[in-house]
């Protein structure tokens, strides 16, 4: 063998990525049998076996290890020296993660003017807590990421200081019950959270977890029942929810979230472009 055929080291990255055939043919524009095609072709041209198939999945074989890397960094050259030549041929498929309190404001816009001004360019929105993004983004499962970092965290680069601020049902008094029911994410994940609590116990105030979900849908749907209050990102408070107040409602401030990006060192081009839309964008609200 005296070179690779990028067309078949794309299709290798693909299924490492998707973990299977039929998921990367989705992502490439090609059938199943077309992927497992390419994928036999190459294994009988390189001599040596690039999957390990079982009931459990597709997994990189010891060569397969050996040769991912080399085949994100020469599709990564491939992106970039196409892009030099016709900026408007740039292509590739790009995994951005954001929690979904995020995708609103951020993945809608993204989905919608960046996919007009880049049609070649297809993005793939994965949502998560920031901790598990954060993993996402250096074991290379998603490409880069919109986190809230942690409290004292430089990780990233910093997009925007979001203020948090209490929200309630759009009627009654419920955030004058003691103890406050909160409607929150799960401690393990939410970097919001021990701000919440930490500025709770400072004030003295009594609070109990009235409604704990993993998604923001259902924390919403807490506040329309009447069930508790929240605090969340301002830009993401529903317009149907009524914003409390330290002067009106007897809440304490609370110290604002820091938004950032996850880039990791040697980003392909296609990357780089959506990580430049996403800055962009941040700058526009």
């Amino acid at each position: 063998m005296q070179h690779f055929d990028t067309d078949a080291l794309a299709t290798f990255v693909a299924v490492a990525d998707a973990g299977g055939f039929t998921a990367a043919g989705t992502r490439i524009g090609k059938s199943q049998a077309a992927v497992s095609l390419i994928i036999a072709r190459f294994e009988e041209q390189i001599g040596r076996k690039l999957f390990d198939r079982t009931r459990r999945g597709v997994h990189l074989t010891e060569t397969g290890e050996i040769l991912i890397g080399y085949a994100r960094r020469i599709i990564a050259i491939e992106d970039e020296a196409l892009a030099a030549l016709d900026p408007g041929a740039m292509r590739g498929y790009v995994r951005l993660g954001m929690p979904d309190d995020y995708i609103e404001l951020f993945g809608k816009p993204l989905i919608e003017e960046f996919s007009r001004a880049n049609p070649r360019i297809q993005v793939e929105i994965q949502c998560d807590f920031s901790r598990s993004l954060e993993a996402m983004v250096e074991h290379g499962t998603i490409n880069l990421a919109i986190i809230t970092r942690a409290p004292d965290s430089i990780v990233g680069e910093l997009l925007r200081r979001e203020p948090l601020v209490w929200c309630g049902p759009s009627d009654g008094q419920i955030e004058r019950q003691r103890p406050l029911p909160l409607a929150l994410f799960p401690e393990k994940d939410c970097r919001a959270r021990p701000h919440i609590v930490h500025a709770l116990t400072q004030a003295g105030i009594g609070w109990r977890a009235a409604w704990t979900s993993s998604h923001l849908p259902s924390i919403q749907a807490a506040l329309d029942a009447g069930a508790a209050v929240t605090a969340l990102p301002a830009s993401v408070v529903a317009s149907r929810h009524r914003r409390l107040t330290v002067e009106d409602d007897g809440l304490p401030s609370l110290k604002p979230l820091e938004i950032a990006l996850l880039v990791p060192h040697g980003a392909r081009a296609a990357v780089r472009t959506v990580a430049s839309f996403v800055r962009s964008h941040f700058q526009q609200l």
